[in-house]
């Protein structure tokens, strides 16, 4: 678990940088496929919005010195969700869109 008094912004590239590089006959150049890089991010939102719970449970033991903290490490939390929530909506019109072209 990341160090909750250093939360800091994720970044497309930071995602990618998680994920194993390794080589694959779809994709020659050894980058991340699709797939990895959605868990990967699916799994970075849980563990924010794992660090927000765990921040208000210690504000609430009063284990927290600075309120900012955990008001940043929430809204950090529920931005990265909503995005998740957009992207799901997105490859969800997607994949129906490919499901109505004629063939």
């Amino acid at each position: 678990m990341q160090d909750l008094t250093r939360i800091s912004p994720i970044t497309p590239i930071e995602m990618t940088d998680l994920i194993p590089q390794k080589k694959r006959a779809d994709n020659p150049e050894g980058g991340p496929s699709f797939s990895e890089v959605l868990k990967t991010s699916l799994l970075r939102v849980n563990d924010m919005q794992l660090d927000a719970d765990n921040m208000i449970q210690r504000m609430s033991l009063g284990e927290v010195e600075d309120i900012s903290e955990v008001s940043i490490a929430v809204e950090k939390a529920e931005m990265a969700l909503r995005l998740m929530v957009q992207i799901r909506d997105k490859l969800l019109d997607a994949y129906q869109q490919i499901g109505r072209m004629s063939v």
